[in-house]
């Protein structure tokens, strides 16, 4: 039985130490020649929150405020995703044979991710883990807890600081 990897979705935060998790997965995408398709998902703020500013600012202001700030907080963290995958992808040794998709959406990440996941038909979900302190040898983020309870896909956690020697 060999292994056959077409496509790898990348769940990613913006964290610094999410650069490790974009190269991590450039490589075995340049190894297995996989199309990588990148993720990143924005929260959304919770509707008691809304609620709240909505009273004070007007509800029809509030959603075009929020729809208007959605649509260009997403355009600047594609433009970030896009320069973060082409700084790594400059340092990894082997060439890339398919160019790296984008996506950025709104929502809660989990369910986003698996949904993503199920519409590319992804072979492996690679996911960046936090260091929390002391709980985190005992946990993994609640993100990736989620993701490994629910998928059937193979799942990939990359440490903050992972040596590649």
């Amino acid at each position: 039985m060999g292994i056959d990897i077409k496509t790898i979705l990348v769940a990613k935060d913006m964290s610094k130490e999410s650069s490790n998790v974009i190269r991590y997965a450039l490589e075995l995408c340049s190894k297995f020649h996989a199309q990588i398709h990148v993720l990143h998902v924005m929260p959304t703020v919770d509707s008691s929150v809304l609620n709240m500013v909505a009273l004070s600012m007007g509800a029809d202001k509030l959603a075009k405020f929020n729809s208007m700030n959605e649509s260009e907080m997403a355009s600047l963290t594609r433009e970030q995703l896009h320069k973060i995958i082409e700084t790594e992808a400059e340092l990894i040794e082997e060439e890339i044979q398919h160019p790296p998709k984008v996506e950025v959406h709104h929502g809660d990440a989990a369910p986003m991710i698996l949904d993503v996941s199920d519409r590319i038909e992804a072979d492996m979900i690679i996911l960046g883990s936090h260091s929390k302190g002391k709980l985190h040898y005992a946990f993994l983020g609640s993100v990736a807890e989620k993701i490994l309870r629910k998928t059937h896909r193979a799942v990939v956690i990359v440490p903050p600081q992972i040596d590649r020697h």
